[in-house]
């Protein structure tokens, strides 16, 4: 099938593929660079959460301390409270100074509660996001278990509900817990960020690739199939009319291109020499 195609055909095929090649080159580049991408942010958000579960411990534990050393020698819960209160009353952390402090008691009962001081004395040990978690009895358990993580969904000021992540811990020689938590679609803020970066970057190079291969294949590409299927087809075409006239009888053509050096010349100077040797065996058959 290949070798009944014309030389026109197959160098125009030849192209195509040259092209489909080089756009699969740059599909697979594509998928490539996604692939890095989502394994970066992957291990960015892996990365950054724990630098936050290791933050938080820190914080709550130096706390924790701190609260249990202030309340020795307190005499009711009144004071126990007013000693916590102004501890934690006013710490705020994190660049959005979302982070603060908040004081249960052992059961699940609000002690301290900076931002929302109205829901003192109230227990919530029942409270559940809208996922379903029991936010204050898991934070409960694992602050009586030596401390551990919970997440859950919140409501953030200015916000409304987002994924947060807490730590809680008994405070050594009270019946309370104390907690921190970070809002950790943070997380994926500081992801989106770096994603948009890197497509950012990425679209522009693969822009810029795109342009290239359409200049090249349309200024550098196309044209040289052109003038190389005008250079070969042409040539033979004519030097195959000079070969069909001399198998009719008509040798006395002038033969083209004889003074080229490559395949095309080769093959004009051997009609050339067909002709003068037909030219000669013809004279001597006269006589």
């Amino acid at each position: 099938m290949f070798g009944r195609m014309s030389f026109q055909i197959k160098t125009w095929l030849l192209v195509l593929v040259l092209v489909s090649f080089s756009l699969l080159v740059i599909f697979r580049y594509q998928v490539l660079v996604d692939n890095i991408v989502n394994l970066g942010i992957q291990q960015n958000s892996e990365t950054m959460l724990g630098g936050y579960k290791s933050e938080l411990k820190n914080m709550v534990d130096v706390m924790a301390s701190t609260l249990a050393e202030a309340s020795q020698g307190a005499t009711s819960q009144e004071q126990v409270h007013q000693i916590f209160e102004r501890l934690v009353k006013n710490a705020r952390f994190f660049p959005d100074k979302s982070g603060y402090f908040f004081i249960y008691k052992k059961g699940g009962t609000v002690f301290v509660h900076p931002t929302q001081p109205n829901l003192e004395g109230k227990n919530l040990i029942n409270l559940k996001d809208p996922k379903g978690t029991m936010v204050i009895k898991d934070l409960n358990t694992v602050a009586e278990h030596g401390g551990g993580y919970v997440t859950y969904i919140w409501n953030k000021p200015g916000e409304g509900l987002k994924p947060k992540l807490s730590y809680a811990k008994m405070i050594p020689g009270q019946p309370y817990w104390i907690g921190t938590g970070v809002y950790i679609g943070n997380i994926e803020k500081k992801n989106q960020q770096i994603l948009g970066t890197i497509h950012k970057n990425t679209n522009a190079f693969l822009t810029g690739l795109y342009i290239v291969l359409g200049v090249v294949l349309l200024l550098v590409i196309a044209p040289l199939a052109f003038l190389l299927i005008r250079g070969i087809v042409k040539p033979i075409r004519e030097l195959t009319v000079v070969a069909d006239e001399f198998s009719r009888g008509k040798i006395d053509l002038e033969i083209p291109y004889t003074d080229r050096t490559d395949e095309i010349g080769k093959l004009a100077n051997a009609l050339d020499r067909l002709g003068r040797s037909v030219k000669v065996a013809l004279s001597r058959m006269k006589r």
